[in-house]
């Protein structure tokens, strides 16, 4: 196989991270629609596993329920509930034409960060005028109360956030796009709503909901997020980003997925979506070009400050007329003054009195763990065909969250010195890394003498770096000589931000919005042990290799070997043994340093991960406060119990006895 083009860096890139939210992002152009459509099936699993909606969760009935009307004119507004979730409660108004004799469009309506939520009515933006308007055109609205806000009040502040939480995939963002989903099953379970016209429009925090609902949501027909989508501010509250979001993606390409259906892109030249007429439009009309559809996207920007005003809602009104109502002209001019209730007249529960089945915050969060834990336990092999069912669904989903995979082996580089004659054998200072992913991950790769036959090559990686299988003489510790002994080839790495750091790396940080944008650390470590195995295995064609992972690196061993393929997908002939470093691996708290990464206990964490390396030969160390149920069990339903060991600790002699 022709080896590809030398370009590694000089330094590891991955050390100097520039992701942020309020980065200046490039559209990455697609030449065919074949291109933008596999992109787009990807972009939307990703973002659907990391909001806990791959694959969905069961749809529990909505048991909706009308807390009072107010009737006027032409007009009407529901005060109404339905439960998301079983005693979680989306809160809202309905606003409906007061003489209705044929099905109508349905429209959602999330509100954004203003002061008054839903029900804010002032001169940079009113969700009630819109939505009485729509209603005087003919159309049902929904406007629904974000997290927090007005008659949302199970989960006490709009702007938490908790990384234990994201572990089990419950985020605000989560939660909200959840409502906005059950939104859309509210508005249809409306018998004189039309299935085939559902819409969705919101500004700010609402029409980043607005775009994340409709990339997500096929039954949305027709969209117009307002203020929101922008290649140079992504989002500032915690609703408008969780951890993994935007490590690969901006909102710019985020929008582009509801294409090919009708989208209007409201902007300001007062706020982040002052480019566009000229950045923005021109990306996304290009996906529409694919489509050959470009009448079905268009842009207006007025000079404002943020907003959802008049115009802006004019622009609106005239794009659902059109395509909902089959003529613009029945948008134009048609807001007109209405009856301004005070707040709590809107409210569904005035004075904060909630029905006695709404469940409290700390109930609310730990249903949310139980029905994650639920759904995780159905996944527990109990069968080779539930095995193979474990394996499709957690390879996809710990590969999203971990952002690591097996790699293209013509992708994976190398570069590396003369070898050097030892006591051993000869040895020579590699690095490796993917082509265009800016690694550079430094090893050592030790062979037998030249000439001597090469038994099996194995992969060695301590969680402190090659320092830690070293003597104090610099020299090859125990670990290493043990396998070099029985004429093993010997790959030992420092997997990213081990070894020698550079003195100025960013520090890797354990912060929500810093998370959104970058890379989680357990996922670079579990992507380079996948990236020096894919180098090996070409190396070596042919050749058994073995990981070796200790100390802390066992659990990055344990997530890469989950994700490495069999042979008969194109992977190795492969033997795993690791070292747990006793971590208790049922305890969220083991997983809230280095090991986090968002939704990684709703994937099964190590239990899941484990099972999958069944049937290969696995020998577990320091494994004593671990739950190994699952990796017994997908052993037993492989006829395979026998290839795995579980011992005490994995010292050297373990290492001479699996040599």
């Amino acid at each position: 196989m022709a080896k590809p083009t030398l370009c590694l860096p000089d330094e590891d890139a991955r050390y100097h991270p520039v992701r942020h939210g309020d980065l200046p992002y490039v559209w990455p152009a697609y030449a065919t629609l074949a291109d933008w459509e596999a992109r787009a099936a990807w972009l939307r699993r990703r973002i659907a596993i990391l909001l806990g909606l791959w694959p969905e969760p069961e749809r529990g009935p909505l048991n909706a329920h009308i807390a009072g009307r107010l009737e006027y004119d032409d007009y009407t507004i529901d005060k109404v509930y339905f439960e998301s979730w079983p005693g979680f409660l989306c809160t809202g108004n309905l606003y409906s034409p007061r003489t209705v004799t044929e099905r109508v469009p349905g429209i959602l309506h999330p509100h954004g960060h203003w002061q008054h939520g839903r029900l804010e009515h002032s001169a940079l933006g009113s969700i009630r005028a819109r939505c009485i308007t729509m209603a005087r055109m003919g159309m049902i609205s929904f406007s629904y109360d974000m997290i927090g806000y007005n008659d949302s009040l199970q989960v006490p502040s709009h702007a938490a956030r908790s990384l234990h939480g994201s572990l089990w995939g419950l985020t605000h963002m989560a939660l909200q796009t959840w409502n906005s989903l059950r939104g859309v099953d509210f508005l249809l379970s409306l018998p004189e709503v039309d299935p085939e016209r559902i819409g969705c429009t919101g500004a700010s925090g609402g029409g980043t909901q607005t775009f994340m609902l409709t990339a997500l949501e096929p039954r949305i027909k027709v969209a117009a997020p307002v203020n929101m989508i922008s290649s140079i501010m992504q989002g500032g509250c915690s609703c408008e980003n969780t951890p993994g979001l935007r490590t690969q993606t901006y909102n710019v390409e985020i929008g582009a997925l509801i294409a090919p259906r009708p989208l209007l892109m409201v902007s300001a030249t007062g706020d982040w979506t002052v480019n566009t007429p000229l950045v923005e439009y021109p990306a996304i009309r290009s996906v529409y070009a694919l489509y050959g559809a470009t009448e079905r996207v268009t842009q207006v920007q007025f000079d404002a400050p943020h907003n959802y005003h008049a115009g802006s809602r004019g622009a609106v009104y005239r794009w659902f007329a059109r395509w909902f109502l089959g003529n613009e002209a029945l948008g134009v001019n048609v807001e007109r003054d209405f009856v301004v209730e005070p707040d709590e007249r809107m409210r569904v529960f005035p004075g904060g009195r909630l029905p006695e089945h709404a469940r409290s915050s700390a109930q609310v969060e730990q249903d949310y763990y139980q029905r994650a834990k639920d759904r995780l336990a159905a996944l527990k092999p109990q069968s080779a065909e539930g095995l193979a069912r474990l394996r499709r669904i957690t390879m996809t989903r710990l590969g999203e969250v971990l952002e690591a995979s097996w790699p293209p082996r013509q992708s994976v580089l190398a570069t590396s010195s003369a070898e050097v004659t030892d006591a051993l054998g000869r040895h020579a200072e590699v690095a490796i890394g993917r082509q265009g992913a800016g690694e550079r991950i430094p090893g050592t790769l030790y062979l037998p003498a030249e000439g001597e036959p090469l038994r099996r090559t194995a992969l060695l990686v301590h969680g402190n770096g090659r320092t830690a299988l070293q003597d104090g003489y610099g020299q090859p510790s125990a670990s290493v000589n043990a396998l070099r002994r029985a004429s093993w080839g010997v790959l030992a790495i420092d997997a990213f931000y081990t070894g020698a750091v550079p003195a100025d790396a960013r520090p890797w940080r354990r912060d929500w919005f810093w998370l959104t944008y970058n890379p989680t650390l357990l996922g670079q470590r579990v992507q380079d042990i996948l990236t020096a195995l894919t180098w090996l295995a070409e190396r070596d064609e042919g050749q058994r290799l073995a990981l070796v992972a200790l100390g802390k690196a066992g659990v990055w061993g344990m997530f890469a070997g989950a994700l490495c393929p069999d042979v008969e997908s194109g992977g190795p002939a492969l033997s795993l043994c690791l070292d747990l470093d006793g971590i208790q691996s049922d305890a969220s708290s083991s997983y809230l340093g280095e090991l986090y990464a968002p939704s990684l206990r709703a994937c099964g964490d190590l239990s899941a991960a484990g099972a999958l390396l069944a049937p290969r030969d696995l020998t577990l160390g320091g494994a004593q406060r671990c739950s190994l149920d699952w990796v017994e069990a997908a052993y037993r339903v492989s006829g395979a119990s026998e290839r795995l060991r579980v011992l005490g600790a994995i010292t050297p002699d373990v290492l001479s006895a699996l040599a």
